[in-house]
């Protein structure tokens, strides 16, 4: 018996690892502004960014996404440009790197002084079916997400959180939506039962 969706529950509602980025997001929305990157596509820039950005650049390994701004393979050290953005959004991607620290010292060397990137990661997820099995390599835990950070970046503030318990894991690996659930069965946290981890870093100065 499989799940009652194929695709995380997005032909059901809004996917609950989706629920908790964006919950994440509200609370950092103030830190997407100026100079602003996100994987793949602008979505979350524009609708959490609005009157704060001063350009956008969307970031993908694949030169065919036409909204692409910026080809970069996160894999590779220097594929990002050094300390070019106040605020890098990376969303459920470091999961399809082979080396994660890798990706994520390139995201931070981007970070202009005062600079801010905001990662979101699976701590429980079903594998992506449009993805092939080899691409889908990691999932994190907050202390492991904390950890990577300060060995790769001891001179910034970090912030990292799990988000999710053992109902809305269940729901999620059954792909029902989050309007399926409760409110209350959505926000209570369980450290135990983490669904996504996200972590804010702060780059020390002042954002020109």
């Amino acid at each position: 018996m499989g799940p009652f969706s194929e695709t995380f529950g997005f032909d059901r509602g809004t996917p609950i690892d989706r629920f908790y980025m964006q919950r994440f997001l509200d609370e950092h929305t103030a830190a997407i502004r100026g100079d602003a990157g996100e994987i793949a596509g602008s979505d979350y820039l524009q609708k959490y960014g609005a009157g704060r950005l001063r350009r956008v650049e969307v970031i993908d390994i694949d030169p065919a996404n036409p909204r692409a701004t910026l080809i970069a393979d996160l894999a590779e050290p220097d594929s990002l440009p050094s300390a070019s953005f106040d605020c890098l959004v990376v969303l459920q991607t470091l999961q399809y790197t082979e080396q994660p620290e890798v990706a994520l010292a390139g995201c931070l060397r981007a970070l202009r002084p005062g600079g801010t990137l905001l990662v979101a990661v699976p701590a429980l997820a079903p594998h992506d079916q449009r993805e092939a099995e080899t691409a889908d390599h990691w999932r994190f835990w907050p202390a492991g997400v904390e950890s990577m950070l300060r060995r790769l970046a001891p001179d910034m503030r970090h912030q990292v959180s799990g988000y999710g318990n053992l109902v809305a894991a269940l729901a999620f690996l059954h792909g029902l939506s989050a309007e399926e659930l409760e409110s209350s069965e959505l926000l209570a946290n369980d450290p135990r039962f983490p669904i996504v981890v996200c972590a804010r870093t702060d780059r020390p100065g002042t954002s020109a």
